[in-house]
């Protein structure tokens, strides 16, 4: 298990011991791994003063393609990607009364490292394209609340930066339960 996937499911695990959530989280978990273009998932954990996110989506979704890049303005594109997501600011409006800051910050993609080489990638056509080049984004985001209590929603920017991306599945969990929604460009306001 990541490193990522460890740092946002320990808290939620310890969370719901005992929860039916478990399951629904292992089946939602599954349904990603179908990789279905223009969905993604977020998956948010407040416990005491932290507050947790991890961001999981399709290339395709960010990109606008997702097969290792095959020249330039490819590669420029997810370096572009990369940054954008590495900046939390960006992608999540907290309240300000929230007193909330950044602790740290993970993204991966299997396109990470080989934006950075070579870009005349061998092209792949075909019924094995669809097979073989499926990749994901996986931001973790930490943040340490200082006023959490007043931490009552969180607007998802991410629809404005990546409009590839139609819907994210939302799983939270804090003290005061738990929910499970689905967030368009249109509704795009996490209630908590």
């Amino acid at each position: 298990m990541s490193k990522i996937k460890q740092g946002i499911l320990f808290p939620l695990i310890s969370l719901l011991a005992g929860s039916n959530l478990i399951c629904a989280a292992e089946h939602e978990h599954e349904k990603h791994e179908a990789h279905v273009h223009g969905e993604a998932q977020l998956l948010v954990a407040l416990e005491d003063n932290t507050l947790e996110i991890e961001f999981l989506s399709p290339a395709m979704n960010i990109l606008g393609f997702e097969h290792q890049p095959a020249n330039e303005a490819q590669s420029h594109a997810i370096e572009s990607a990369l940054e954008t997501l590495k900046q939390p600011g960006l992608l999540f409006s907290i309240p300000s009364a929230a007193k909330c800051a950044s602790v740290s910050v993970e993204v991966e993609s299997p396109l990470a490292e080989h934006g950075k080489h070579d870009h005349k990638a061998p092209k792949v056509t075909g019924h094995d394209h669809e097979e073989k080049t499926h990749s994901d984004f996986t931001g973790h985001y930490s943040f340490h609340c200082a006023e959490m209590s007043r931490l009552n929603r969180i607007d998802i920017d991410i629809f404005k930066r990546f409009p590839g991306t139609e819907v994210i599945e939302v799983q939270s969990i804090s003290e005061q339960g738990q929910q499970k929604v689905e967030l368009t460009p249109n509704y795009k306001s996490l209630e908590l």
